[in-house]
């Protein structure tokens, strides 16, 4: 019985170092399939199965033989679960393609720093759902509440703009 209870601390104890320390323990990840079947979460429920099924089994009379099969049945149905909900997890993800600065391309926005052909403005632009102000170049003259409209990413905080439609003075907000 005492090897069962250590079993099932132990995987208790890696069960929730990593759900609470994912992010963390990603270095040690060795689930190198992307399935979450290797993952440490599921170890952790596989271990704390058979641990809590053994002891069950323990408990109730039956030999070790029976309650290790018990507490291995109790173990690949934890870490199943497991899986699953790391799947869904990894489904809901927002993929790295979203993040691309390749999709502020088309966007419209206001200028908040007019700017000569040839020289940095500043343009305020809605990226992600929340407004972000970025430097831009144009090849015309651009004036402080002008409605641009992204046509290039020239570099991490560098756009190209032409002109779009007036604002009267609004801003994004």
């Amino acid at each position: 019985m005492v090897g069962f209870i250590v079993t099932a601390a132990v995987g208790l104890v890696l069960l929730l170092v990593f759900l609470v320390f994912d992010g963390i323990l990603d270095a040690v990840n060795v689930d190198f399939t992307g399935s979450g079947i290797f993952s440490g979460a599921s170890l952790g429920g596989f271990l704390t199965g058979i641990g809590c099924g053994g002891m069950i089994g323990t408990s109730q009379g039956w030999g070790f033989f029976a309650s290790f099969l018990l507490g291995l049945f109790v173990g690949l149905a934890i870490a199943a679960i497991a899986i699953v909900l790391y799947r869904l997890l990894r489904k809901a993800e927002t993929p790295q393609e979203e993040f691309s600065l390749d999709r502020l391309i088309g966007t419209s926005g206001v200028v908040t720093a007019g700017s000569q052909p040839g020289t940095r403005g500043l343009v305020q632009l809605m990226y992600l759902g929340s407004p972000r102000t970025v430097s831009f170049i144009s090849d015309t003259p651009v004036a402080v509440g002008e409605a641009v409209v992204v046509t290039e990413v020239l570099g991490p905080d560098v756009v190209n703009v032409v002109l779009s439609q007036p604002t009267f003075g609004r801003t994004l907000a």
